[in-house]
């Protein structure tokens, strides 16, 4: 089944047309917690495109408690360069609360066999759990700065429909954050991974059919990487604003041409905010510039 979905699949695409390195990823579940047989069988049967080099690396998501000598190795023998680790958070309350439990020592040390096997590490979080907070979870992002991941992913927590989390919802045990909530917090964890140089990849769900078919609450929103850095945008411009001597009545920003829509803000709101804290009666952006500069 995976042979004849690959071949139909790249048999429909221009290959000329695509980025030249080109990846195969595992993901929706933890892939070295499954049968080993089964992870032989869709790890040999990738291994035909990948040494005609229309494919040429393989990714997998799983969990820490799964990450031992012989599992990585059978990554390595089958051209795996990636392995990303979902450990959602590093409190030990939350991840009781998810039925996750997972000790740090666990994670720390299946990120060093990883990184000691030579694979790319990526680290994924998920604000917002049963027993989180945002002090918790920016706890969690210091650990996982210390670990120091190539990259990040942050998913929100949403309430999907035929999960324990969906379960706990309707028990009125759990309430999802709100969106505003969550863009604040994410916001922060953004700001600091940035700042300690590891990239942030993905931030909120890809609003898939399935994933719309079984929303039920929580805080979603198809643009919420926007969100983020529209709100990051937004700070930074009212920083730089505050450092002035003397507000005049109307500043002027030059900004990126591809970014324009981030220091907008959505529907305009980071002009109308900051002209509110101000009093201002306009703010221009001008697109000429590599970065943010004021030229009030």
């Amino acid at each position: 089944m995976l042979k004849e979905t690959l071949r139909t699949h790249l048999e429909g695409l221009d290959l000329n047309r695509l980025p030249e390195r080109r990846e195969l990823a595992f993901f929706g579940g933890s892939f070295t917690g499954i049968p080993l047989e089964r992870q032989k069988y869709l790890l040999s049967s990738v291994q035909p495109w990948i040494l005609s080099g229309q494919i040429q690396s393989i990714r997998v998501s799983t969990h820490a408690l799964f990450i031992d000598d012989d599992r990585l190795s059978l990554l390595a023998e089958n051209h795996v360069e990636t392995v990303e680790l979902g450990i959602q958070s590093t409190d030990h309350e939350v991840l009781e609360l998810v039925g996750r439990e997972c000790p740090f020592d666990v994670i720390q040390s299946a990120v060093r066999k990883i990184r000691e096997r030579g694979f790319r590490l990526g680290l994924q979080l998920m604000p917002g759990l049963p027993g989180d907070s945002e002090q918790k979870f920016q706890k969690s992002v210091k650990d996982v700065i210390e670990l120091r991941p190539n990259f990040v992913r942050i998913y929100p927590t949403l309430v999907i429909k035929n999960t324990g989390l969906f379960d706990m919802y309707q028990d009125r045990t759990y309430t999802p954050w709100s969106l505003e909530r969550m863009i604040e917090a994410v916001k922060e964890a953004v700001i600091q991974f940035e700042k300690a140089g590891i990239a942030v990849i993905r931030v909120g769900l890809h609003p898939d059919k399935s994933l719309l078919e079984n929303y039920v609450d929580g805080p979603f929103h198809p643009a919420f990487r926007y969100l983020v850095d529209s709100r990051i945008a937004r700070e930074q411009m009212i920083k730089m604003i505050r450092g002035l001597k003397q507000v005049p009545l109307s500043v002027t920003f030059k900004v990126p041409s591809r970014k324009v829509s981030v220091y907008l803000g959505h529907k305009k709101e980071n002009i109308s905010v900051i002209k509110n804290i101000f009093g201002l009666d306009s703010i221009i952006l001008q697109q000429d510039a590599d970065h943010l500069e004021l030229v009030a």
